[in-house]
């Protein structure tokens, strides 16, 4: 049943959405599933991915299994940071064509902005969004996936790897200021204060790298600008022919203003530089209108909230930008049909059946 699962999770992936990644994404992954005794040709079959991805990094693969494989992963080898251990046998080489990109930028910033603009090419689920503000520098991560609640492997991988990859550019030298992350604090910090650093804050509104303004202006020695333009054109032409579906660029605007309490119709046309109308028009096609994206995703992010080691009802209320927990309490019945604390036993009771289940 789980392969089954995992498989209509994929297909419906590519038919919706067409979010896939390269194999190279799983650079690491056979070695590290071994050393925490895990059948890695398994795992991946129970995720329905194909065992090639483990030889061929241009091997194409849907996102949504590959959180489901590590999820799944840091579940039964018991390995809470997973993700974080997969992301230290991850290497800048590893993203290909863009690599070579970011090499020949002139500074960490101009780097930084070219994987946010060209990262869909390498990972069509994985968003970067810069936003310069004065001495700090917000990176925000997201994860697109149709069930969001199982991001925590992949965002804390990929925040991993974004580090790594500034890292190996500025020669080991850059050191942000802290990570942010949507979910709870795992049981131990060991792995996380390891590979990210003991600035580590957790269930917080948005996942994000905050960085010094002044270090992301360090020159990359070698570059070559000239080579750097060249390979950038290469990527536009991709870049152009895989343009983002209307759905894609609306959600990701939406979980960006949500936690500010001012996510409104309004304002989301006003981040996506257009009107109100306009994108509704864009939107018509799918079925859907601004207003039922906004409160899709609102659903989704509660969900991830409620199960992610957010327990106090008021703090996910104000996280989703309600301006008090009755008003947070009353949509969350309309939308669920039931109190959030009973959604949350439901939910406990349902992972003990599972894990009974299991057992037997």
């Amino acid at each position: 049943m789980r392969r089954i699962d995992a498989l209509e999770q994929r297909d419906g992936a590519r038919g919706s959405a067409g979010r896939l990644t390269r194999g190279a994404t799983l650079a690491g992954y056979e070695r590290l599933a071994r050393s925490v005794d895990l059948d890695p040709i398994v795992m991946l079959d129970a995720a329905g991915l194909p065992g090639k991805v483990l030889s061929d990094p241009d091997t194409l693969i849907s996102v949504d299994s590959v959180a489901v494989l590590l999820e799944e992963s840091a579940r039964q080898s018991d390995q809470q940071a997973f993700g974080l251990l997969l992301a230290e046998m991850q290497r800048l080489s590893h993203l290909g064509v863009l690599a070579a990109v970011l090499r020949e930028e002139p500074t960490l910033r101009a780097a930084l902005e070219a994987l946010g603009r060209y990262m869909c090419l390498h990972n069509a689920g994985l968003r970067l969004a810069i936003d310069h503000m004065g001495e700090f520098t917000m990176v925000f991560l997201e994860l697109q996936l149709r069930k969001p609640g199982g991001s925590r492997q992949g965002i804390e991988m990929a925040a991993a790897v974004t580090l790594r990859v500034l890292r190996a550019l500025a020669a080991d030298d850059f050191n942000p200021v802290s990570f942010c992350f949507r979910h709870g604090a795992p049981r131990s910090l060991e792995v996380h204060k390891r590979v990210l650093g003991p600035a580590l804050d957790f269930a917080h509104p948005f996942n994000a790298i905050v960085c010094r303004s002044r270090e992301l202006d360090s020159k990359i020695a070698s570059a070559d600008p000239e080579l750097g333009a060249a390979l950038k054109r290469r990527l536009d032409q991709q870049l152009t022919a895989s343009h983002d579906e209307p759905l894609d660029r609306v959600r990701h605007a939406i979980r960006l203003l949500i936690p500010s309490g001012g996510c409104s119709v309004e304002r989301v046309a006003e981040q996506l530089g257009t009107h109100r109308r306009t994108l509704n028009r864009q939107l018509a096609g799918s079925g859907e209108s601004v207003s039922s994206v906004i409160d899709d995703v609102r659903a989704e992010m509660a969900e991830t909230y409620l199960s992610g080691g957010v327990r106090t009802l008021y703090q996910v209320g104000d996280l989703l930008g309600f301006a008090s927990g009755a008003d947070f309490s009353r949509w969350f019945r309309g939308r669920f049909g039931m109190t959030a604390s009973q959604w949350m036993n439901h939910r406990e009771a349902s992972a003990t059946l599972h894990r009974v289940g299991l057992a037997e």
